[in-house]
């Protein structure tokens, strides 16, 4: 497109309204549309259909839209000199979107639209430059459309980094809620704990002492009712060999019931079933003593039973004060416990026992060397090992093979936990020790996913080190290194 007036007018669009106001003052009627205009009047208003159209010549004025709810003018864009007022509604036809107010005294060509075209069709120049007028206009709007919307764009991005920045730090500040309150449940828990195993210690160490003196008065009874007797007697040798008795598996003991039912047709299912627990010398002291009916074999039974319940008191006593002393050593808390001189191996036993309703369909392979005392918080420790096992048992599923190995390694003490499970994806092992970091996929999951996390701040506090890696053929290694 070729211009009259060059391309000057894109940078300086008042040489080209002077040219217009120099063509109306050459025909004499530039006098009767000049409007000199004191600073703060309206030019026209919001809504008005514009029936003229008006070019700034001096001076500066403003475009204002109204804004809801409150009404109020929002300024929208600054006109200067060679500017069309109104132009948006004077080529539309349409009512005017803003409000023109002037800024400074201004003196303004308002030319009607009827006597402009009269104008234009008596001169060529005039449009020419009208022309060109209008489309520096419409170039000079749409570059502050293109300028606003680029801002508006700027923006919307700092605002979205900015919503990003508060959703990322809600969600930590909720993290960190829901962690305190899982720190006061657990502290809560260990109080419990406390209460719970001081209690249960008392009935548990009674029900010790009540199987001394009952495994005491038994021998004592069993003396007195075979006296007379030299050495030991059948009925103490059969309560003697309950107290030693394992647990057969029960297809042993069909069997072995099948092959005693041949010696002893008399005897009943139950009785063959108890007699498929005791050795086999003393089976053939009862075939040297022909005791083949029910009621003599009852006599030397009941011994054998009464033995194995009392041994079964002594087991389950033992393992009560054993949980017991496990649950007091594991819930003291950081603040109860100072850091001493600790065999970590006694926190292990006491996680594995702890944890043994979670591992007990595994193969356990402990392998626990003899090692130095280690300064650290025996608690802090036995949160690492608990968090390693738990998650070997929650990537094993019901079957597997759970290894733990503990051995010095010149200043360190090296404590390594191996599962057969799926192993770690390689994409996750750097991140495992991550916050908040979680692969497990199921429903219900207790804990926040922090439990690795916080291990390795607890080995880090040690002066030690954590790591992971794969074991070739499958399963997951977890390695710990803490200084002696």
């Amino acid at each position: 497109m070729k211009f009259k007036f060059g391309t000057q007018w894109l940078e300086d669009r008042t040489q080209v309204s002077k040219l217009i106001q120099r063509l109306l003052d050459e025909n004499g009627s530039s006098g009767q549309f000049l409007v000199n205009l004191e600073q703060g009047e309206e030019i026209f208003r919001e809504g008005d259909e514009l029936e003229n159209i008006y070019i700034l010549l001096e001076g500066k004025a403003e475009l204002y839209k109204k804004k809801a709810p409150s009404d109020t003018n929002f300024p929208v864009l600054n006109l200067e000199p060679g500017s069309i007022i109104g132009i948006t509604a004077y080529t539309t036809g349409r009512p005017s979107l803003t409000t023109a107010m002037t800024v400074t005294a201004c003196t303004i060509l308002q030319i009607p639209e009827s006597e402009l075209n009269e104008l234009i069709a008596g001169s060529a120049r005039l449009q020419d430059y009208f022309d060109e007028l209008l489309l520096a206009n419409l170039l000079d709007r749409f570059r502050s459309t293109i300028n606003l919307q680029m801002e508006l764009d700027s923006v919307n991005q700092r605002l979205q980094k900015e919503r990003n920045e508060l959703k990322k730090a809600y969600n930590d500040l909720q993290k960190a809620q829901e962690h305190l309150i899982y720190q006061e449940k657990m502290a809560t828990l260990g109080q419990l704990v406390a209460g719970f195993a001081h209690e249960v210690n008392n009935p548990a160490a009674s029900l010790l002492r009540s199987r001394e003196t009952l495994e005491q008065k038994i021998s004592v009874l069993i003396r007195d009712l075979e006296k007379g007797r030299t050495g030991r007697s059948p009925a103490q040798m059969f309560y003697e060999s309950g107290k030693r008795s394992g647990y057969p598996d029960t297809k042993s003991i069909r069997e072995q019931s099948a092959e005693l039912a041949k010696t002893f047709p008399d005897a009943r299912k139950h009785q063959l079933r108890i007699m498929a627990q005791i050795p086999e010398k003393l089976i053939s002291l009862l075939t040297d003593k022909k005791v083949t009916r029910p009621e003599d074999l009852s006599y030397y039974l009941n011994y054998f039973e009464m033995g194995k319940m009392i041994q079964n008191i002594e087991s389950a006593g033992n393992r009560i004060s054993g949980m017991v002393q496990s649950l007091k050593s594991y819930s003291r808390s950081d603040s109860d416990q100072e850091w001493e001189m600790i065999d970590i191996r006694e926190g292990i036993h006491d996680t594995l026992q702890l944890t043994s309703n979670r591992i007990k369909y595994y193969d356990i392979i402990i392998d626990l060397k003899e090692i130095p005392l280690i300064r650290a918080n025996a608690a802090a420790l036995n949160q690492v090992w608990t968090n390693i096992i738990l998650n070997a048992a929650d990537a094993m599923g019901k079957n597997g093979s759970l290894s733990i190995h503990c051995f010095q390694e010149g200043d360190w003490v090296r404590v390594t936990i191996e599962d057969t499970g799926p192993g770690i994806k390689q994409e996750h092992l750097t991140k495992i020790f991550e916050s908040n970091f979680s692969t497990k996929k199921t429903d219900v999951k207790f804990g926040l996913g922090i439990g690795l996390s916080i291990s390795r701040d607890i080995v880090n506090q040690h002066g030690g080190t954590i790591r992971a890696e794969n074991v070739e053929g499958g399963g997951a290694l977890f390695m710990v290194k803490l200084p002696v």
